[in-house]
């Protein structure tokens, strides 16, 4: 009853003011997204659609993880300036919102894990609206509590933040072109634009979505907390296969400075690999993470 009651609540105010106005923008683009991604069924699908898609996902899930929550959210590494815009450009084609907008949340999911001033936690709210009904209410246009003055001062981040829907419409005629191209020169490949666009942009960015929302939801939820960190958030194995290697969300949430989220070998963290490796050719660099004495000490 209680969930009932919050679902209709999302509708009452839709229209009370600009931020309302937002969230009912979101909810709708939503609604155009998931009946994008079930015209799959229509396309059909390919090999080539196949590896469109997973390339995607993994573009879109690395611009998240890597991009807008380790480095954007979090200052876990260094980097250029050039690679900054391009962690800013890759986060923003995963359709999660502007770069400043994004981690601006997520330090105060940090500042305020699991109480009432988390505006996605399950344990404060229910797991609908930690998982997709936050991002239709107005607290969540509301002005930022938490501003991020150290990237705001970038020209080049302040656009992406502003006009984010420009890099979407990009990516879409991207891959709606490359389809078009392939079905062309190339017909044994049995793919075109309608084919690619639904799997490589619809399928690939709802598919993201749920990995990513879920970290917020089902990681506040399901599993085994490991250090103590002053919330409810659990380590969850398949949750960090899911979203590459996020789902080690207790050990984040008692290290939220540590580039890296995996601290045993069998903790797999692809986006710390990913990293190791652009630090070795020199693209990142001073990556944060915990001692093995701190790691050994601050166990439950």
């Amino acid at each position: 009853m209680n969930s009932n009651i919050k679902i209709n609540n999302y509708f009452d105010d839709l229209l009370a003011s600009k931020e309302s106005r937002l969230g009912l923008g979101v909810f709708i683009g939503m609604i155009v997204f998931h009946i994008g991604a079930l015209m799959a069924f229509q396309t059909g699908v390919s090999k080539v659609a196949i590896l469109i898609f997973t390339l995607s996902y993994l573009s879109k899930g690395l611009g998240i993880t890597m991009g807008f929550h380790r480095y954007f959210a979090h200052r876990s590494f260094k980097t250029s300036r050039f690679f900054q815009f391009f962690l800013g450009v890759l986060g923003t084609g995963a359709v999660q919102g502007g770069v400043l907008w994004w981690a601006s949340h997520h330090r105060g999911h940090h500042k305020h894990s699991d109480q009432e001033d988390d505006i996605h936690s399950p344990i404060t709210h229910s797991f609908f609206h930690s998982h997709l009904g936050w991002m239709w209410t107005k607290e969540c246009f509301s002005r930022a509590k938490y501003r991020l003055n150290d990237f705001s001062v970038f020209p080049e981040i302040k656009f992406l933040n502003k006009y984010y829907v420009v890099v979407l419409a990009l990516q879409a005629g991207f891959f709606y072109g490359l389809g078009e191209l392939l079905n062309n020169y190339a017909p044994s490949l049995n793919t075109n634009g309608n084919q690619l666009l639904v799997w490589g942009f619809f399928v690939a960015t709802v598919w993201t979505w749920h990995i990513t929302f879920s970290i917020n939801s089902v990681c506040h939820i399901f599993g085994k907390p490991k250090y103590k960190s002053n919330d409810h958030s659990k380590n969850n194995w398949p949750m960090a296969f899911l979203a590459l290697g996020e789902g080690w969300h207790n050990n984040h949430h008692k290290y939220g400075w540590s580039a890296r989220n995996g601290f045993l070998w069998y903790e797999l963290d692809p986006t710390y690999y990913v990293l190791k490796l652009l630090e070795a050719l020199g693209i990142v660099w001073d990556l944060k993470t915990p001692t093995q004495k701190q790691l050994e000490s601050d166990l439950l």
